[in-house]
């Protein structure tokens, strides 16, 4: 598909401004709403802010728009349930450390997500596929499958945090630790998976041929895992709190299921006819 070409720095600038629009017009809407509680407030602002990135998604007839909504949006989600125990000086060192991690994981995500793009000109592969498949009813298919979908799944991976942000606890270590421990372990597996792959793609011999060292040697999808294994940790370190939460785990259930029966497929019969490096 052709498309007029925009840039690198350019496309990036426009991605910025279209977010903080988005971001901001959802904020301005729940408080117009005045939704009282802080968990249904951001529910609304995250479907807000997807629509209007939809919308634009559709405008520059580009889905890969919304890629960075993944990581931005559980940064901005937890920094708004934190917020209030910033103003009242009531932060505890628990909730400190998780926004510490998911601002981590959200900022190496979008970094590599940056390193990664080339701009407007050019749609992933996945999406490509499956506007080939879909053809004119590619856009409603878009807005469910590739916009509002992710946003809910993700939404679900973060709830667990919600009670960790608005109630005051002590955890119990045996849980907790181990908890922590999954998290950096998941971080630091699809940073090393990510890196490798981006420098093994930068080289000549990444062309048309399958990566076979480092992470890559020992597992299929390194970068897959450790995405699966964060939203996992998500979900233990709350239960290291409240146990009752162990309930929640459809987020990072059904996130498991998307990635081992959507986009592992995907990317396994996209890679089946390159050589092994």
């Amino acid at each position: 598909m052709k498309r007029k070409k925009i840039n690198k720095p350019l496309s990036l600038l426009l991605v910025v401004l279209i977010y903080a629009l988005a971001f901001m017009v959802a904020f301005w809407s729940i408080l117009e709403l005045k939704i009282p509680s802080l968990l249904w407030q951001m529910a609304y602002a995250n479907l807000i802010a997807t629509v209007i990135i939809y919308f634009f998604s559709k405008l520059m007839d580009n889905s890969g728009l919304y890629d960075p909504y993944w990581s931005v949006a559980p940064i901005m989600t937890t920094f708004y349930w934190l917020l209030p125990d910033i103003f009242i000086g009531n932060v505890s060192v628990y909730q400190w450390i998780i926004f510490a991690i998911v601002l981590i994981w959200g900022l190496r995500l979008t970094l590599n997500w940056m390193l990664r793009w080339k701009g407007f000109q050019d749609e992933d592969w996945r999406y490509v596929r499956i506007r080939n498949k879909t053809k004119n009813w590619y856009w409603p298919v878009s807005l469910v499958g590739i916009h509002l979908l992710p946003t809910v799944l993700m939404f679900l991976g973060m709830l667990p945090l919600y009670f960790i942000f608005t109630h005051q606890q002590e955890p119990r270590m045996w849980l907790f630790v181990p908890a922590v421990l999954v998290l950096i372990v998941a971080i630091a597996m699809e940073s090393t998976a990510d890196f490798q792959l981006l420098k093994f793609k930068g080289s000549q011999k990444g062309k048309n041929r399958l990566l076979r060292t480092g992470l890559w040697r020992k597992m299929r999808h390194p970068n897959y895992l450790g995405e699966m294994l964060f939203w996992w940790g998500i979900y233990f370190y709350a239960i290291a709190f409240f146990p009752i939460l162990w309930r929640l785990f459809l987020g990072p259930g059904l996130i498991t299921i998307l990635f081992n029966f959507v986009s592992i497929p995907m990317m396994n019969n996209r890679l089946k006819d390159k050589k092994q490096a």
